[in-house]
């Protein structure tokens, strides 16, 4: 609304319908990773944002409207749920079962904390400092190489169900 001069209700609609295509698309990467394995595809979607998230950021920016706005939120939340879709499974698949519980619950919440809880702030902190409405692009691609860094350093040894 502040930056790029549009209604309120142009991003309730946009994460509405992003919200319904992560919901839809996420358990069909998660079936897909239990035919193709889950490595692949979590690089590859880290790699799709790394590559795609500037470029939508720009599109915003150039012709901020509901069409760019539901394009860039469905866009982003279709290569979401490639992540979102595989992630719980890949995470349980790297702890023994006998830590499984505390493992994946303290991961995943240290990890939703630091990089979901501070997004907005991070966001709102790096267009003060820069001026430049495409600057959270850069933190979305600062996160998505450090999940290419942990995915190449993850052990591919699963422990049992």
């Amino acid at each position: 609304m502040k930056e790029l001069h549009l209604p309120q209700v142009t991003g309730f609609i946009a994460t509405l319908i992003g919200a319904v295509i992560l919901g839809i698309a996420s358990p069909f990467a998660g079936h897909f990773s239990d035919k193709f394995g889950r490595n692949g595809i979590l690089t590859g979607t880290a790699w799709l944002f790394f590559l795609t998230v500037y470029p939508v950021f720009y599109l915003m920016v150039a012709a901020p409207s509901l069409a760019t706005a539901i394009f860039a939120a469905g866009w982003l939340s279709l290569v979401k749920a490639g992540y979102s879709g595989v992630l719980p499974s890949q995470l349980a698949e790297l702890f023994p079962t006998h830590i499984r519980g505390i493992g994946v619950s303290l991961s995943f919440a240290v990890a939703v904390t630091i990089f979901g809880g501070f997004t907005p702030f991070v966001a709102t902190w790096l267009i003060a400092m820069t001026g430049n409405s495409l600057s959270p692009s850069f933190y979305i691609m600062f996160t998505a190489a450090l999940s290419i860094i942990a995915l190449f350093f993850v052990q591919r040894r699963r422990y049992p169900r």
